[in-house]
């Protein structure tokens, strides 16, 4: 055979190629173990914070994961063991053949996917810290109300058993009852009615998220008075609108409701409804000023009078504006609430409380902080005002509770109140402020609030740590949607909130509205 000829050149070539083809096959089995021991990172293009819709929804089909997600955007699923003596963070996963460590200066944020439920307790205690410096919300702990003395109030919590609070550090202590009229969540997407179809609004870490525009409402047996709060945020502009007492959750243009506009630098209350003689009528006042004016994220309070139409909104604390109907207390409101988002102005709902309101009590002036966190000795504590559900007050001194009822020590004679007839406790006007401290992280409840710690360790599937509102604890992952670490960083807040708005990258869930300033709410 020539071997200048095609045929050869052909057969040449065929030989060639099918070494080539064993040898490339030889080489891969060769590298396949090196391939499969490099750890996957890099999903930086399809991960967020903001896990998906069904994340959730149901917490007991899925195995205990976490998704750990570290300051250069890289992410990987599986579970914290412990810290080392380096203080490097020991994380296991699937994807590992071995457990991998991480210096915590370049860990970001954890997301959980599982959480213990909250148990159906009558009623449930709702202790409020006084905010760190520059931020506008403090920790928030919720438990069974067991005992309440001059120096301390004591929590028997689902997640961490026992918990004592310093009472001077305690802003608040709210009662939340289970009857109608009452509410605490958000809880789960199912809960909620959604007016745009089922992706339009999203539960995420504790808040509910929209997606584009559209009502996400429910009923909440409002009372004729009551008082809703809620922590808000929003991604370029606060731009939203509330509807209260709606006829129709399921649809955001009901029949009846009172409607709240809120934007940046006014606010508007608009009335739909039968009024008598008048037929179907819809309109509203004037464009009220607002005093506040928060750049990201705010707390919410409404004092609304359903009778006289009146609606006092208060901004992080701070009286806003009046609002007040010009055709009130139509005959077909309903008693349910809504929050309506803008196409354009993407919004974060969580820690939504709803209770009735006595319709002429209103917030004091914030109390005055000890900034050097050094405690007042020269006087005593004063007593409590126990403000009851019908707006009566009590002046006493709390002891224990025994058998759902608090025993009240009066001027006169001891008295028991059962704890679902009790609002709030009125723990005097002066507190003390958490100082900010290195090394603290920043977990969040699946229902909504956060508790701060000096981390401590990572063991058992719980993390323990320290606060000095509390002492040592140590706390069920389960309870927490997140934990955020650095979180007095600017860069790594900032880092956190263009993630958890799907700015690009990883970056985790969507549950920090409220958490003021230097906390890296997003």
């Amino acid at each position: 055979m020539n071997p200048a000829s095609p045929h050869s050149k052909r057969c040449l070539i065929g030989t060639l190629l099918a070494a080539l083809f064993f040898a490339s096959s030889s080489m891969m089995a060769d590298i396949r173990p090196l391939i499969d021991a490099v750890p996957e990172l890099t999903s930086k293009s399809v991960s967020t914070l903001n896990p998906s819709p069904t994340t959730e929804d149901d917490p007991k089909s899925k195995k205990p994961q976490a998704r750990l997600f570290l300051t250069n955007g890289d992410t990987l699923s599986g579970l914290p063991k412990s810290i080392n003596e380096d203080q490097n963070l020991l994380f296991q996963s699937d994807s590992l053949h071995q457990t991998a460590d991480f210096p915590m200066a370049n860990v970001l944020s954890m997301n959980f996917n599982s959480w213990k439920p909250t148990p159906a307790n009558a009623t449930i205690a709702r202790v409020q810290l006084h905010p760190r410096f520059r931020e506008n919300t403090g920790d928030t702990i919720l438990g069974t109300l067991k005992e309440l003395t001059p120096e301390s109030i004591k929590l028997d919590t689902w997640y961490g058993g026992i918990i004592t609070l310093k009472r001077s550090m305690v802003l608040s202590l709210n009662i939340i009852s289970n009857t109608s009229g009452n509410y605490y969540g958000p809880n789960n997407i199912n809960e909620w009615n959604l007016s745009d179809g089922l992706d339009s609004w999203l539960f995420n870490n504790g808040s509910l998220v929209s997606q584009s525009k559209g009502s996400i409402g429910r009923d909440m047996g409002l009372r004729k008075s009551a008082h809703v709060s809620f922590d808000a945020s929003w991604k370029s502009t606060m731009r939203f609108k509330v509807q209260l007492y709606s006829s129709d959750t399921k649809s955001k243009t009901p029949s009846a409701y009172y409607e709240v506009n809120i934007n940046r630098s006014y606010a508007y209350l608009r009335t739909r409804g039968k009024t008598k003689g008048r037929g179907v009528m819809g309109g509203g006042g004037r464009w009220k000023q607002i005093n506040v004016r928060p750049k990201e994220h705010a707390h919410f309070d409404l004092f609304i009078n359903r009778k006289i139409g009146s609606i006092t909104l208060y901004i992080n604390g701070v009286q806003a504006c009046v609002l007040q109907s010009q055709s009130p207390d139509p005959e077909n409101l309903g008693q349910g609430i809504a929050f309506i988002a803008e196409e354009r102005y993407p919004l974060k709902i969580k820690n939504i409380t709803v209770s009735p309101w006595n319709g002429t009590s209103l917030p004091q002036p914030k109390t005055t902080i000890n900034q050097d966190a050094q405690p007042d000795n020269t006087q005593p504590l004063p007593p409590h005002k126990i403000i009851l559900n019908n707006g009566d007050e009590v002046p006493g001194t709390v002891g224990k509770v025994l058998d759902d009822r608090m025993i009240i020590e009066t001027q006169f004679t001891p008295i028991h109140i059962p704890i679902n007839r009790i609002k709030s406790l009125s723990l005097g006007n002066k507190g003390e402020q958490p100082i900010k401290k290195g090394g603290d992280i920043r977990a969040w409840f699946h229902g909504g609030g956060h508790i701060t710690l000096k981390l401590a360790s990572f063991k058992n599937n719980q993390i323990s740590g320290y606060g000095q509102a509390f002492g040592d604890v140590t706390l069920d992952l389960a309870a927490f949607s997140r934990i955020d670490f650095h979180i007095y960083d600017n860069k790594a807040n900032e880092l956190r909130n263009k993630l958890r708005w799907g700015g690009g990258g990883g970056g985790g869930g969507g549950g920090g509205g409220g958490g003021g300033g230097g906390g890296g709410g997003g």
